[in-house]
């Protein structure tokens, strides 16, 4: 009997450990393809006159006190998270770009700053073998907007879990930020 269940844990924990990747950094090989899924509460509301508003995305990875591997993770996360967002204002009849640092910013359009407060990759291995929330991935953002006039109208945190993938937490947090934009813009 003992044998047996010292043979089940070895077994489960040959599994864990097959399951873990060296790197924490998100694969985002199939996650980078266009995501069709459609928003169409928000962008039902916002497609009528967003068509004057002209929106510069900035995404930001936050902390520079940070190693290697998280720093690439961050950059990653941005990169999906950056472009996400500016397809998600286009369909909402903004007229979105992303920018890569400030001084691409071109005046008298909004400036959209996005900034990583804190990313935790969770573990998958941990999230299909144990579940119920365990290994769960965590994500906070703070979004800033400017007026073209360079003025802050719209300023705050929002953060979010999810036991599914990285790409759940990004996608949430991008619905949140869309839909305060488009109710400060109204």
């Amino acid at each position: 009997m003992k044998k047996l269940m010292l043979a089940s844990i070895l077994i489960c924990l040959a599994l864990v450990a097959g399951c873990h990747s060296r790197s924490q950094t998100p694969k985002t090989d199939k996650y980078m393809q266009k995501d069709n899924r459609a928003e169409t509460d928000i962008q039902a509301e916002a497609a009528t006159g967003n068509k004057n508003h002209k929106i510069s995305v900035l995404m930001d990875i936050g902390d520079d006190n940070l190693s290697q591997a998280q720093i690439d993770q961050r950059q990653q996360l941005n990169k999906w998270m950056g472009n996400d967002l500016v397809g998600m204002l286009n369909k909402a009849g903004y007229g979105a770009n992303l920018i890569e640092n400030r001084s691409q910013y071109k005046s008298g359009t909004y400036l959209l700053k996005v900034t990583i407060v804190k990313y935790n990759a969770g573990s998958k291995a941990a999230r299909i073998v144990v579940g119920f929330g365990a290994g769960a991935v965590s994500l906070d953002t703070r979004y800033e907007l400017f007026a073209p006039s360079g003025n802050l109208v719209l300023s705050d945190e929002h953060g979010v879990g999810s036991s599914i993938e990285w790409t759940s937490c990004a996608r949430k947090l991008n619905k949140q930020t869309l839909k305060a934009v488009t109710a400060k813009l109204k």
